[in-house]
């Protein structure tokens, strides 16, 4: 049978599927069938299928051609906007349409009469009419069904009420007209409120018992751990129901009583209509408004695999649940359950076995003569392989989405008024608009500036004459931005040929426009331009070059045509890796900028740097490459020469830290000799010199260990700069807590650190030099009797604010830049070498931050330092 293919004639047609539907991929009506317009008179063609009928069944999310697609080869139900008829048939996918073939879904034949509808507007193979009759004869039958289910439920309904109130009560009203009886466990009669009085005797199993006896005999079979036991038996002509309530601390029984004679009867009524349900194939049970199952067919036990002895007296919530079911989904069926509405869930089933399947599960209340809901009918069915049809499907829905989602090209389609109908992902990305934003809006007002609108105008005008073109047209972005667009565009046609709007495939050629600009620009000052200008063709062969390059290079204008830059101007000292990231770069058509090293003709090596860019054209292909070209061989000389410098002056650092260091030795040396002679002299006069003599030698070691302080201090300074800064989490308030310990604090001055200091980047020598010099000469230039000094930091977005502050004698604010300068001392203190807070100065700078000081005279000083974060 392969290779056959069928055509018919629309009359051919219309006698198989009276009631097609034809949609193109635009979503339009474009055909019908003839009977489907007796249904639907308001019914025409090109228009959009939404607008007429919704998909009822199965659910989607959107009305769309895709979503319909989605649905494609199985049962649907679509459904008419206008009066709510429904058609229930199938989508098939064909030559890019889909086509819908079905026939009415009608539930009586006055449909069909109040439609006006003959057998001559149903194809011969529909069976919907021999349907209909037979359903009309079942509806003859259910109607009386109906009834006795309503007498039958009615009293179910009224003894299921009645046995809540009973169990409610603790007591026994004695106005109850059914009987309440209270028993101990051994059977023995408690209490019995009247109408209990009254049964007298009772018969069980086939035998008469009075009523203490009776009880004896029924009491051993009472489960008293079960939460309630129910039975049966007679008095008199009655049938009674009894439950019994077991209180085990009080050792008793309550046993409440119902009469249900009519509900037997009622009940053997029940079971002889519900042989009508078991034949049904589908799973069929019957619920109390509590959800107890009280009756099911043979195939909700085959489905499930339970027994009915098992599913009789649980819900069916409890038969079904298991592992693999979703308990969100029991809500959309507990919701409408407990509302008295019908409901329809689609959930994962259990079975005893283990094993589970998917079911859909349709409820119907039933109502009593007072509209409460006295059962619940329920069908329950296989639906596994439909669903596994369904992932099968999803599975290459989502391929289709994936292959349009990943198209680069914006596609647009709009009907003849210019109105948008449909737009794709990369359509979307290019306009900066989604797809709801766009549907419904006119794409030349919401796109265009008003000279485009014009040119989109004409072009509309165009399409009506079938004619496609390509034209270039500026818009603007849903940011403002201005953009260069090609369009290519052709009218969209309906099956039946006519012109119902366009088609446009969209390239963003912005980034082109502007290069064409430029190389315009370029073309017009290349000539002029100082340095060289190389043009060539997609293939790297040169095509023109300036006077500049011709000078630059040596070679002539002939010599150059044809042959690639690389081939001419590189040499044994071109960089192999330059080369190669150029050739990358333009194979890509990526633009280019390095520096390399070319040779001219006469072997003279320069260095160049390039800039340049491939240039496209509107379809997006490279068609020539741009290039200039700048000497710079002079400034890679310079560079050398700076290197040159550098690595002297780095050398040259070096050797004077090595003869600061060696000069600080040889001067420290003789410092240490003199200091120990002094020493020596006093040990060994000591009782000979004279108190004057005493303190001239006291002021020698002064001096002599002041000027220890000075070298190291200088030493010190020298240094701070040259060596490598170490960058590492520094905790400060470790740092300053330590120097607080270590430095000589007179007892009558406190160093306090007002809040936790924060952790810093820094190298931690120079941090410890800094505070511990800062500290140092607040506490060595107090003058008060009793002394302070506070430490404290605020934290700022970008930075720290250390604060040092003291009660001494204050900064004048003449001096309070020159203190900073090395050699600078205001005071007289032996200890001061002038070169403390020029240490601290310099290690702010290294670290680009700020020192500065708050401070009058005989009112203290504040130090403020800011380091970066």
């Amino acid at each position: 049978m392969d290779g056959l293919e069928f055509k018919f004639q629309e009359e051919s047609f219309n006698k198989l599927f009276p009631y097609f539907i034809l949609i193109d991929a635009a979503f339009q009506i474009v055909g019908f069938g003839k009977s489907i317009a007796k249904i639907c008179p308001d019914l025409k063609a090109n228009v959009p299928f939404n607008a007429f009928f919704i998909l009822k069944r199965p659910q989607a999310e959107t009305n769309t051609f895709d979503a319909l697609l989605h649905f494609s080869n199985q049962l649907v139900v679509i459904e008419s906007n206008a009066d709510g008829v429904a058609l229930r048939g199938q989508f098939e996918f064909l030559n890019g349409q889909l086509l819908f073939v079905g026939s009415p879904w009608f539930n009586s034949m006055n449909e069909v009469v109040e439609r006006s509808l003959t057998i001559n507007d149903f194809a011969i193979h529909d069976p919907l009419l021999d349907l209909l009759h037979v359903l009309k004869n079942q509806e003859i039958s259910a109607k009386e069904l109906k009834e006795t289910l309503i007498t039958i439920n009615k009293q179910k309904n009224d003894l299921k009420k009645a046995n809540k109130e009973i169990h409610d009560i603790a007591l026994f009203p004695t106005q109850n007209p059914d009987p309440l009886i209270r028993i101990d466990f051994d059977g023995n009669l408690i209490k019995r409120n009247p109408a209990a009085e009254t049964l007298l005797s009772f018969i069980h199993e086939g035998r008469e018992y009075d009523a203490a006896t009776f009880f004896k005999i029924i009491s051993p079979q009472i489960d008293v751990d079960q939460e309630r036991y129910i039975f049966e038996t007679q008095s008199g002509s009655k049938d009674y129901s009894f439950v019994c309530k077991s209180l085990k601390e009080e050792k008793y029984i309550n046993i409440y009583g119902r009469d249900i004679t009519e509900q037997k009867r009622n009940r053997a009524e029940l079971e002889r209509l519900s042989l009508v349900a078991s034949s049904n194939e589908n799973g069929i049970v019957f619920t109390y408004p509590d959800g107890t199952i009280f009756w099911c067919n043979d195939a909700y036990t085959n489905l499930t695999g339970f027994p009915k002895e098992f599913i009789l007296g649980k819900t069916p919530i409890e038969i079904g649940k298991c592992e693999h079911t979703n308990t969100e989904d029991f809500s959309k069926m507990l919701t409408p359950f407990y509302k008295g509405e019908p409901f329809e869930v689609e959930l994962i089933h259990g079975k005893k076995d283990g094993s589970h399947f998917w079911s859909r599960t349709k409820g119907q209340p039933i109502f009593d003569e007072q509209g409460k809901v006295k059962q619940y009918f329920a069908m329950l069915e296989d639906i596994s392989l439909k669903k596994r049809y369904d992932e099968s499907l999803e599975k290459e829905k989502s391929k289709y989405q994936s292959i349009i989602a990943n198209m680069n090209l914006g596609l647009l389609e709009v009907d003849l008024n210019d109105v948008i109908t449909l737009s794709n992902n990369s359509f979307n990305e290019m306009s900066g608009y989604a797809s709801e934003e766009l549907v419904g809006k006119k794409a030349a007002e919401l796109l265009m500036p008003s000279e485009s609108q014009k040119i989109i105008l004409s072009k509309n005008d165009t399409r009506k004459q079938g004619v496609t073109d390509s034209y270039e047209i500026k818009i603007f972005n849903k940011k403002g931005e201005k953009r260069n667009w090609l369009i290519s565009g052709a009218p969209n046609y309906d099956l039946n040929g006519n012109v119902i709007g366009s088609i446009g495939i969209h390239l963003d050629i912005t980034e082109q426009k502007a290069q064409e600009e430029q190389l315009l620009m370029l073309s017009l000052i290349a000539e002029k331009n100082i340095n060289a200008v190389l043009i060539a063709d997609k293939n790297g062969l040169i095509e023109w070059a300036n006077t500049s390059f011709l000078g630059m290079s040596g070679f002539s204008m002939e010599e150059i045509i044809g042959k690639k830059p690389g081939h001419l101007l590189q040499g044994p000292e071109t960089n192999p890796e330059t080369v190669i990231y150029l050739k990358d770069r333009i194979q890509k058509g990526l633009p280019f900028n390095c520096e390399i090293v070319n040779y001219s003709k006469a072997g003279k090596k320069y260095w160049v740097s390039i800039q340049g860019q491939a240039l496209y054209n509107k379809k997006n292909e490279i068609v020539k490459f741009f290039a200039i070209e700048e000497n710079i061989t002079k400034k890679k000389e310079l560079e050398q020469q700076r290197e040159f410098l550098v690595d002297s002056l780095a050398k040259s650092n070096k050797e004077l830290e090595d003869y600061a260091a060696i000069v600080s030795h040889d001067l420290k040396s003789p410092l240490r000799s003199i200091h120990s002679l002094i020493t020596w002299i006093k040990e060994d006069n000591d009782k000979e010199f004279n108190p004057q003599t005493l303190q001239y030698l006291g002021m020698m070691e002064n001096k002599v260990e002041k000027m220890d302080h000075l070298i190291e201090g200088i030493l010190t300074y020298a240094k701070i700069d040259k060596a490598d800064v170490a960058m590492e989490n520094i905790n400060t308030h470790e740092i300053v807590q330590n120097i607080i310990n270590i430095i000589h604090i007179p007892p009558h001055i406190s160093v306090t650190i007002k809040n936790s200091l924060p952790v810093i980047k820094g190298d931690r020598f120079r941090i410890q030099q800094l505070f511990q010099n800062i500290i140092s000469n607040a506490v060595n230039y107090i003058d008060k009797p009793s002394g302070i000094v506070e430490i404290d930091c605020q934290s700022m977005p970008k930075h720290y604010v250390f604060s040092i502050k003291d009660n001494g004698p204050g900064i004048a604010k003449d001096n309070q830049e020159k203190i900073f300068k090395i050699f600078q001392s205001l005071g007289s203190s032996d200890k001061s070498t002038g070169l403390g807070l020029s240490i601290v100065k310099k290690i702010i700078d290294l670290y680009q931050g700020e020192i500065w000081i708050e401070s009058e005279i005989n009112q203290g000083a504040t130090f403020y330092i800011q380091l970066n974060k």
